[in-house]
């Protein structure tokens, strides 16, 4: 990945209807990143958080959770009937 001339505004001006104008232009050089990476930097600046996904493997955990313990007190009860 090669790095790019970008023009930005290096100073502000405020015009008499509060509009703001670019009074100084300035050539720097950045990484440009291409349409593609949208996917790779979304992940980058949301460190790969999704609270969906987030939900969705909690609530499968509490699910399991809940059907292991429903099934350990059926057998229980099925065992102190045998007795």
């Amino acid at each position: 990945m090669a790095t790019e001339f970008i023009q930005v505004c290096r100073a502000w001006t405020t015009n008499t209807d509060n509009s703001a104008s670019c009074s100084s232009f300035e050539w720097i050089q950045g990484y440009v990143l291409p349409p593609e990476a949208e996917g790779q930097l979304d992940l980058l600046i949301q460190g790969g958080f999704s609270a969906e996904l987030f939900q969705i493997g909690f609530g499968g955990t509490l699910t399991l959770f809940a059907i292991g313990f429903g099934v350990g007190l059926v057998i229980s009860q099925l065992r102190k009937l045998k007795r």
